[in-house]
């Protein structure tokens, strides 16, 4: 079974036993590693005694065996029901819709959309998952991940997106609706402009506390599509702003020569491992400019494979930092000495506050994939199938190289623009309707573009040229390709 629908047929279990149990509400706020945080609303405090009823509650559902049963309704009938169930942020969702009819699922007596096309076939297919208290009427929902429930609870992450919520929450703009009407009601133009500034001063208040730390190495890292490159060069910039020069160096200038490249079992070349990367030479320059030595960097031909070395020769002075971005930019492996004292890590990932309703939320995950997909295209002329048959092999080096060093930082930057799926929307519709329906990719493409037809689409004329988003539909001032 595909692990979205899973993870949807589990939502609705969590929500159905909740509902049963205290006339109460689940919100899915995001997830966290091979989970979702889950706030509980009741008339009662849940605390962990509550929880291990619920969980208890959801297994007896298992038990039973309860069907999912898919019903086609009128668009009418749809609004009025989440009306009735006080679900405005779903009835407006309903109302920009333009179909006739729209398809829901009924699973124990009550209705609900998980923006998945698909459902387990009951309640007995759900024979593994978790539930883990967090806080009081706070909850991490577990489902398997390679057959296992394994889950790491990420400090800074979890503190990041709290963050978030409590922004979005400030400026009352927490489902896709609350954007809607602020394009409906021609306020987004300010909206944008403010959102930029906002992501701006985090970048800023990294660069002071990088100075007042006297930090000489700066790691920048992320996953894919989160936004390193720009984010690097704006850091860069505040760096500058207060008097400190950067110089910026990105792994992808130090991949070994490509008949160096370590193979995969399969004999494939292994692109995404640290072990991909030249790092006797990249150790052996680090170590040469922290002793002021000239040092003259690569660059990495990636049509002819090689690196090129016709860059001027630098020297670190007194006022300038390394900023180091890429993959494995807080891999522990990838110095040889020992820099702590020097280091200051940071990690970069799209984490928005916006949902799509209370049950549905666009993941961090399938953030960057709609970043890739517009940035492939424009970039290297890849069909949105190219990049969705792609995403497993990057999603899998991603699980291994990268996330389980994500929260061994000393800082994390949020790259998401809170607004940036209604202008992805423009550029990835035609894209994502191109997938043929013979493609095993089918599914996936129409997944994604359920979970972006509630949005409004929003010109990128709007969006500066300095925004983190331009490194995905171009035009930025940074020159990223």
């Amino acid at each position: 079974m595909n692990i979205k629908v899973y993870q949807s047929g589990l939502k609705f279990l969590l929500i159905d036993a909740v509902a049963k149990l205290y006339n109460g509400e689940v919100i899915y706020e995001h997830s966290l590693d091979h989970g979702v945080l889950a706030t509980i609303k009741a008339d009662k405090i849940i605390d962990d005694k509550e929880i291990d009823k619920i969980k208890d509650f959801m297994q007896k559902l298992v038990e039973k065996d309860i069907p999912f049963n898919k019903k086609i309704v009128s668009v009418k009938d749809a609004f009025d029901y989440y009306m009735r169930h006080n679900m405005p942020e779903k009835a407006k969702n309903i109302q920009a819709v333009n179909n006739i009819s729209v398809s829901m699922y009924e699973f124990n007596g009550s209705y609900n959309y998980m923006y998945t096309h698909d459902m387990p076939k009951s309640s007995g297919e759900i024979t593994m998952f978790d539930l883990k208290y967090i806080n009081d009427n706070e909850a991490i929902l577990l489902y398997p991940f390679h057959g296992e429930l394994d889950f790491t609870f990420k400090n800074k992450i979890y503190d990041m997106y709290q963050i978030c919520k409590s922004w979005s929450e400030r400026i009352r703009v927490n489902y896709v609706s609350d954007i809607n009407d602020l394009i409906a009601q021609g306020k987004i133009i300010d909206f944008i402009r403010n959102t930029d500034l906002l992501m701006d001063m985090t970048i800023y208040m990294s660069a002071e506390a990088i100075i007042r730390k006297k930090k000489k190495i700066v790691l920048l890292a992320g996953p894919s599509s989160s936004g390193k490159t720009t984010s690097s060069k704006k850091l860069s910039n505040a760096l500058t702003s207060l008097g400190y020069d950067a110089i910026p160096i990105t792994l992808d200038d130090y991949f070994l020569e490509r008949d160096e490249t370590p193979l995969l079992e399969d004999g494939t070349k292994d692109y995404e491992s640290i072990n991909c990367l030249d790092l006797k030479l990249f150790n052996k320059q680090i170590n040469a400019l922290l002793n002021g030595e000239e040092v003259v960097l690569p660059t990495y031909d990636f049509v002819s494979g090689s690196k090129i070395y016709d860059k001027p020769p630098i020297k670190l002075e007194n006022n300038e930092v390394l900023v180091i971005e890429g993959l494995h930019a807080i891999n522990p492996n990838l110095f040889f000495n020992d820099y702590s004292a020097d280091l200051f890590k940071i990690y970069v990932s799209p984490f928005s506050p916006l949902k799509i309703d209370r049950h549905n939320y666009i993941s961090s995950t399938d953030n960057r994939l709609l970043r890739r997909i517009a940035r492939d295209f424009r970039t290297r002329g890849r069909s949105a199938e190219d990049t969705l048959a792609s995403w497993a092999k990057v999603r899998e080096g991603e699980e291994k190289y990268i996330f389980p060093y994500n929260d061994m930082v000393d800082n994390v930057i949020n790259t998401n623009s809170i607004y940036e799926i209604g202008v992805l929307k423009v550029i990835l519709e035609p894209l994502l309707l191109n997938v043929p329906m013979d493609s095993e990719h089918y599914t996936d493409a129409r997944r994604l573009l359920d979970s972006i037809r509630n949005f409004y689409p929003i010109s990128s004329e709007y969006v500066s040229e300095s925004s983190v988003l331009r490194e995905f539909i171009g035009g930025s001032i940074y020159d990223v390709k």
